[in-house]
């Protein structure tokens, strides 16, 4: 009998957090959809989209695989108080070679490139550090990946000319 009253006065306090921990959270799915700024008409939305939950001076990889002769959009979003996000595209391979980084396009939250042969990807975000009273804020972000076949005889005759 007292085993099972010990048991109640340390689950109540221990559930009791979990909510309040629960009630806080962010639900970001979806968050992509709304908030990023799609490519024109001729791109198709990639399931390779997603969103996720950041706080302040975190960083974190998805993996995407970029098939051979498309073009690709990428686009990056999240909660106007985080500022610029930096995002870069980084071929998945021992060298782990830099294709793009926004920090040398002033930051800019997209980015367009042909892709010739398939290749897995990773799309590394960065959240900036904010003040002390900031670094214990959570917003969502969210990552758009379009795609579309190259136009391989518009580039035959943009090559020409």
């Amino acid at each position: 009998m007292k085993t099972l009253l010990n048991m109640k006065l340390i689950l109540i306090p221990v559930l009791s957090i979990i909510i309040t921990i629960c009630s806080f959270a962010q639900d970001c799915t979806g968050y992509h959809q709304f908030h990023c700024i799609y490519g024109d008409y001729t791109f198709f939305y990639s399931r390779q989209s997603k969103s996720a939950l950041f706080k302040r001076g975190q960083t974190s990889e998805f993996k995407i695989i970029a098939y051979g002769e498309e073009d690709y959009y990428i686009s990056v979003c999240a909660h106007r108080k985080f500022g610029d996000l930096r995002f870069r595209i980084i071929e998945d391979s021992e060298d782990s070679t830099i294709i793009y980084d926004n920090a040398d396009y002033d930051y800019s939250d997209h980015v367009i490139f042909t892709n010739e042969s398939t290749r897995n990807l990773i799309i590394k975000i960065s959240v900036p550090e904010g003040s002390e009273r900031e670094m214990n804020e959570y917003r969502c972000v969210g990552l758009v990946v379009e795609f579309r076949k190259t136009d391989l005889e518009m580039d035959k005759i943009s090559k020409k000319t």
